[in-house]
């Protein structure tokens, strides 16, 4: 089955919480699973860059309503592909809060979401940073707690 995977950066038009991004990312997992969509969202001072993965349709709805959504503006895809197979297999949607103390210092990553040659870095380099997130995230930045 042919997927897409979609590379999109925003801007929180408020600045959010540990607790806001915990509330947007519950919602965003329990939509995810209903329609087969993983991914992960990345956060920094007030900026999102977001990873999403599925069926083509499936894709295309969720963009439409993410375009809606009224707390982040400035949405610019930045690179879309088919793809035989997801970076974010086993995600929901992961989250890297880079405004975190303990991500924000793992080596190997640039995070500032707000330089275009960082975030072109980050899509030239996907499967690497895919590889360094999944093995860095915690399980509580992956799935829900139970």
């Amino acid at each position: 089955m042919k997927l897409r995977r979609l590379v999109y950066t925003s801007h929180a038009t408020v600045s959010l919480s540990k607790r806001d991004l915990l509330d947007l990312l519950h919602e965003a997992r329990g939509y995810n699973m209903i329609d087969n969509i993983s991914g992960v969202l990345m956060y920094k001072e007030g900026y999102f860059l977001q990873v999403i993965e599925g069926e083509p349709e499936t894709i295309d709805a969720l963009f439409i309503r993410l375009k809606k959504d009224t707390r982040h503006s400035d949405i610019k895809i930045l690179f879309e592909t088919p793809t035989d197979h997801r970076l974010f297999e086993n995600w929901a949607m992961g989250c890297a809060d880079f405004d975190d103390p303990s991500l924000s210092m793992l080596p190997g990553l640039r995070t500032d979401l707000a330089d275009p040659k960082v975030v072109e870095e980050l899509i030239n380099n996907l499967p690497e940073v895919a590889n360094f997130l999944i093995e860095n995230l915690t399980d509580l930045q992956i799935h829900d707690p139970k």
